[in-house]
Protein backbone atom coordinates (compact mmCIF):
# COMPACT_ATOMS: atom_id res chain seq x y z
CA UNK A 1 0.00 0.00 0.00
CA UNK A 2 1.35 3.42 -1.10
CA UNK A 3 -0.62 5.58 2.05
CA UNK A 4 2.90 6.38 3.40
CA UNK A 5 3.72 8.91 0.11
CA UNK A 6 0.82 11.23 1.98
CA UNK A 7 3.65 11.59 4.39
CA UNK A 8 5.64 13.71 1.84
CA UNK A 9 3.13 15.66 0.04
CA UNK A 10 2.95 19.14 0.45
CA UNK A 11 -0.69 19.84 -0.68
CA UNK A 12 -4.06 19.07 0.36
CA UNK A 13 -5.77 18.65 -2.81
CA UNK A 14 -4.95 17.55 -6.89
CA UNK A 15 -5.95 21.11 -7.48
CA UNK A 16 -3.15 22.56 -5.50
CA UNK A 17 -0.65 20.10 -7.08
CA UNK A 18 -1.90 21.27 -10.48
CA UNK A 19 -1.35 24.71 -9.92
CA UNK A 20 1.81 24.69 -8.55
CA UNK A 21 3.28 22.76 -11.31
CA UNK A 22 2.03 24.96 -13.96
CA UNK A 23 3.33 27.49 -11.91
CA UNK A 24 7.05 26.36 -12.03
CA UNK A 25 6.81 25.16 -15.92
CA UNK A 26 5.48 28.79 -16.73
CA UNK A 27 7.89 30.17 -14.63
CA UNK A 28 11.35 27.78 -15.65
CA UNK A 29 10.01 27.07 -18.65
CA UNK A 30 13.42 28.64 -20.85
CA UNK A 31 15.59 27.02 -17.91
CA UNK A 32 14.33 23.70 -18.36
CA UNK A 33 14.58 21.45 -21.68
CA UNK A 34 12.29 18.82 -22.88
CA UNK A 35 14.08 16.43 -20.80
CA UNK A 36 13.12 18.24 -17.43
CA UNK A 37 9.82 18.87 -18.66
CA UNK A 38 9.31 15.00 -19.34
CA UNK A 39 10.60 14.17 -15.97
CA UNK A 40 8.81 16.97 -14.21
CA UNK A 41 5.05 15.58 -16.15
CA UNK A 42 5.92 12.27 -14.85
CA UNK A 43 6.84 12.50 -11.75
CA UNK A 44 3.53 15.21 -11.39
CA UNK A 45 1.79 12.13 -13.13
CA UNK A 46 2.61 9.50 -10.69
CA UNK A 47 2.04 12.47 -7.63
CA UNK A 48 -1.60 12.68 -8.45
CA UNK A 49 -3.54 9.92 -6.34
CA UNK A 50 -0.99 10.18 -3.15
CA UNK A 51 1.04 13.62 -3.72
CA UNK A 52 4.34 12.52 -3.94
CA UNK A 53 6.12 9.86 -6.77
CA UNK A 54 8.28 6.45 -5.58
CA UNK A 55 9.82 5.98 -8.65
CA UNK A 56 13.31 4.76 -9.65
CA UNK A 57 15.82 6.16 -12.16
CA UNK A 58 15.75 3.15 -13.93
CA UNK A 59 11.82 3.63 -14.49
CA UNK A 60 12.02 7.39 -15.21
CA UNK A 61 14.95 6.54 -17.96
CA UNK A 62 12.74 3.60 -19.29
CA UNK A 63 9.67 5.54 -19.23
CA UNK A 64 11.34 8.69 -21.56
CA UNK A 65 13.21 6.85 -23.33
CA UNK A 66 16.93 8.29 -21.67
CA UNK A 67 20.01 7.36 -20.00
CA UNK A 68 20.06 6.87 -16.16
CA UNK A 69 22.61 9.67 -16.27
CA UNK A 70 20.68 11.87 -18.45
CA UNK A 71 18.07 11.09 -15.57
CA UNK A 72 19.88 12.39 -12.60
CA UNK A 73 21.23 14.79 -14.09
CA UNK A 74 17.85 16.29 -15.08
CA UNK A 75 16.40 15.20 -11.29
CA UNK A 76 19.80 17.64 -10.17
CA UNK A 77 18.76 20.46 -12.11
CA UNK A 78 14.96 19.99 -11.06
CA UNK A 79 16.30 20.44 -7.83
CA UNK A 80 18.60 23.41 -7.74
CA UNK A 81 15.65 25.41 -9.48
CA UNK A 82 13.34 24.59 -6.74
CA UNK A 83 10.76 23.09 -8.38
CA UNK A 84 11.21 19.42 -6.79
CA UNK A 85 12.01 17.84 -3.37
CA UNK A 86 13.81 14.21 -3.51
CA UNK A 87 13.23 11.96 -0.15
CA UNK A 88 15.64 9.06 0.14
CA UNK A 89 14.08 5.89 1.38
CA UNK A 90 15.28 2.74 3.03
CA UNK A 91 13.36 -0.41 2.30
CA UNK A 92 11.45 -1.88 5.73
CA UNK A 93 12.10 -5.55 4.84
CA UNK A 94 15.26 -4.80 3.07
CA UNK A 95 17.05 -3.11 5.09
CA UNK A 96 18.79 -0.88 2.31
CA UNK A 97 17.98 1.79 -0.08
CA UNK A 98 14.90 1.82 -2.46
CA UNK A 99 13.54 4.10 -5.14
CA UNK A 100 13.34 7.81 -4.47
CA UNK A 101 10.34 9.92 -3.50
CA UNK A 102 9.64 13.30 -5.25
CA UNK A 103 7.89 15.79 -4.11
CA UNK A 104 6.59 18.56 -6.24
CA UNK A 105 7.41 21.99 -4.10
CA UNK A 106 4.52 24.88 -3.56
CA UNK A 107 5.58 27.44 -5.88
CA UNK A 108 6.34 29.79 -3.29
CA UNK A 109 8.94 27.57 -1.34
CA UNK A 110 11.88 27.96 -3.03
CA UNK A 111 15.43 27.95 -1.47
CA UNK A 112 16.96 31.50 -0.24
CA UNK A 113 19.95 31.43 -2.57
CA UNK A 114 21.95 34.90 -2.37
CA UNK A 115 23.16 36.13 -5.42
CA UNK A 116 26.84 36.99 -4.82
CA UNK A 117 27.33 39.60 -7.67
CA UNK A 118 24.98 41.83 -5.76
CA UNK A 119 25.44 40.28 -1.84
CA UNK A 120 29.38 40.41 -1.68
Amino acid sequence: MTVYLTDYTHFKNRTELDEATRKHRKSNWNKMNLTDHDILEMIWHHSIRFGAAHLAHDTIALEIGKTNSTVRRSIRKLRQLGIIDRHHYIRPGMNGLGANIYSIRPFNDYPSVVDERFYP
